[in-house]
């Protein structure tokens, strides 16, 4: 059976919640940010330092809207085989 490794690349991740919108099974919460960073992009900051965690991973269904509807291009969905083999 595939699952899927949801990632967001805290460097890129503006905190625009556009995955929240678009995710049909919630995979996604705004936490804090924790790059600490001279260079951490000022836009996040303004945002109020907050940016999309894939907090419940098990439950995406791969439908990459989230990865399509992202505008910083900071989510990546990739298929990995479970334990069981596909």
């Amino acid at each position: 059976m595939a699952t899927w490794k949801v990632t967001v690349n805290d460097h890129a991740c503006e905190g625009k919640e556009t995955c929240l919108d678009v995710c049909p099974t919630d995979v996604f919460q705004m936490r804090p940010t924790t790059v600490r960073n001279p260079f951490f992009p000022f836009k996040i900051k303004v945002r109020g330092g907050i940016q999309a965690v894939p907090v419940d991973e098990a439950a995406c269904i791969g439908c990459m809207e989230c990865v399509t509807a992202c505008p910083d291009k900071a989510i990546t969905v990739e298929a990995t085989v479970g334990a069981g083999g596909a």
